[in-house]
């Protein structure tokens, strides 16, 4: 619940859960891909024997089998990676912006101690990183520590926490996005 307060972002699963489902499907349709892959082999052995001789046959079709089943590995493997992802995601509130500065959780799965950065103390606030995996993090910097979060994980866009960073921290500090204009920039 957002107050003239504080600002609240939370843990939420939602986009490591839509992550699962995309890597679901594509495992699926690699599957199909197979299945398809086995029927046109046999189709095409029947058409051509009398032309091809066993050693022809194999030396276009295992490259062939080999790429597609490297495929549908490669598509299990991020799917494993999604599923424990959606494990990892914390429950509970992850940040709360205020007056203050910036309270983070510090415990386990949300429900643990909460760390106060203020204002004076915090050197860097920014979100970078890779899109790969569980995509770029978000960090706050200060001189009582560091603290990171995936994006992916919260409940909140970037663009929205930059806006409460600059509200409640009266314009002197805010988020730093370059680091987003190497995954989706130019």
């Amino acid at each position: 619940m957002q107050t003239p307060e504080a600002f609240l972002v939370g843990y939420s699963p939602v986009r490591a859960a839509g992550r699962v489902a995309k890597a679901e499907s594509l495992v699926r349709r690699g599957l199909w891909s197979v299945g398809i892959y086995a029927v046109l082999t046999v189709v095409l052995w029947f058409v051509f024997r009398t032309q091809l001789s066993i050693g022809q046959f194999l030396l276009g079709g295992i490259p062939a089998a080999v790429i597609v089943l490297g495929f549908l590995v490669w598509r299990y493997l991020e799917l494993r990676s999604a599923r424990r992802s959606l494990g990892r995601v914390p429950a509970g509130e992850a940040m709360r912006i205020d007056h203050q500065g910036v309270h983070v959780d510090e415990g386990t799965q949300g429900q643990g101690a909460e760390k106060l950065f203020d204002w004076a103390g915090l050197s860097d606030l920014r979100v970078a990183g890779s899109k790969l995996g569980t995509g770029p993090d978000l960090t706050v910097e200060h001189r009582d520590g560091e603290w990171k979060v995936p994006v992916s994980y919260l409940d909140t866009l970037p663009g929205t926490i930059d806006s409460a960073i600059r509200a409640y921290s009266g314009g002197r500090r805010g988020l730093d996005l370059s680091g987003l204009d190497s995954i989706w920039g130019e």
